[in-house]
């Protein structure tokens, strides 16, 4: 099927888009990877809120887009999923590699695909089925369950996805008339919540925990000139990563930029080895690269899809 000059050039821009947003969040991971020996995750989640709140909120008056939300409920909902689901991911992120935890969250177009069967816009067809197998078959290859291999550390990513996937079908099924700015400003409202809860209450523990898990149990740490700019760049990142990812599904067909956003993976492989030094091994690779492809397949499996 060909598309009209302006149609391609649109998704062009929508494709630019979600490149740019994929290289972004990757560059921002690999710096809380880096960092997560300095800072617990909820001062992480406080301290990264409070300047990318007056961004959005500057962005929001700027375009003229109001700070109320039109469904309030389910807009929390899904901020709710999407703290948890980061969650997950950082906490991962402090036992695991990048590249293991990047790609086994990025199973969440398969988590999607096994739900569709409960939805009665959907169905699990054979080749959605085919490509939950190999997606599952590529995350045991870079898990590498066993006695040695697997540790409770490595499904932390699979409830990443679990959460990635429920908060997608609240956007597109409960928000999906709610300005992507809007949820991004609920999403960080929600860091702001977690951060503080969590503060709360990691700060009676013992000193023999904390240094067990310092990334998850740490309470507040001082800060200095050096933490207090990377928490304005990981503010910036996250933002911008945001607002991309949104104008990018807006702009494009969902299956084409779905796919183009799996381009995170090889950005978080080469962030991880640039700025941590961790760069993946053959198994991760080949994990990896079954992923990517059973999650195009995933994406795929809808046929007859026209642009908007």
């Amino acid at each position: 099927m060909s598309y009209p000059a302006t149609v391609r050039a649109v998704e062009a821009r929508a494709v630019a888009a979600i490149v740019i947003a994929s290289l972004t969040i990757a560059l921002h991971d690999a710096l809380v990877k880096r960092i997560n020996d300095e800072l617990g995750i909820w001062q992480l989640y406080l301290l990264r809120a409070l300047f990318a709140l007056p961004l959005l909120t500057a962005l929001m008056r700027m375009r003229g887009v109001s700070l109320r939300p039109r469904r309030a409920g389910w807009v929390a909902l899904r901020s709710l999923l999407m703290v948890t689901m980061w969650g997950f991911f950082y906490a991962a992120l402090a036992q695991l590699s990048l590249p293991v935890v990047a790609a086994t969250a990025y199973t969440f177009p398969l988590l999607l695909a096994l739900m569709a069967a409960w939805l009665p816009e959907e169905h699990l067809d054979a080749r959605r089925l085919l490509a939950v197998i190999v997606g599952f078959i590529g995350v045991l290859l870079m898990l590498r369950p066993g006695p040695e291999g697997l540790s409770p550390w490595s499904l932390l990513p699979l409830g990443s996805a679990l959460c990635y996937a429920l908060a997608a079908l609240v956007t597109r099924y409960r928000c999906v008339d709610e300005p992507p700015l809007v949820m991004s400003l609920g999403l960080n409202l929600g860091f702001v919540v977690a951060g503080v809860l969590g503060l709360a209450v990691v700060a009676g523990i013992d000193a023999q925990s904390v240094t067990a898990q310092p990334f998850i149990l740490s309470g507040w740490q001082p800060v200095g000139a050096g933490l207090w700019s990377l928490m304005a760049l990981l503010g910036v990142l996250i933002v911008t990563a945001s607002s991309l990812t949104a104008q990018a599904f807006q702009q494009g067909r969902p299956t084409l930029i779905a796919t183009c956003d799996y381009s995170y993976l090889p950005f978080a492989a080469l962030c991880s080895g640039v700025l941590v030094g961790e760069w993946p091994g053959p198994a991760t690779l080949a994990g990896m690269a079954l992923i990517i492809g059973a999650g195009i397949l995933a994406i795929h499996a809808r046929k007859g899809e026209r642009p908007e």
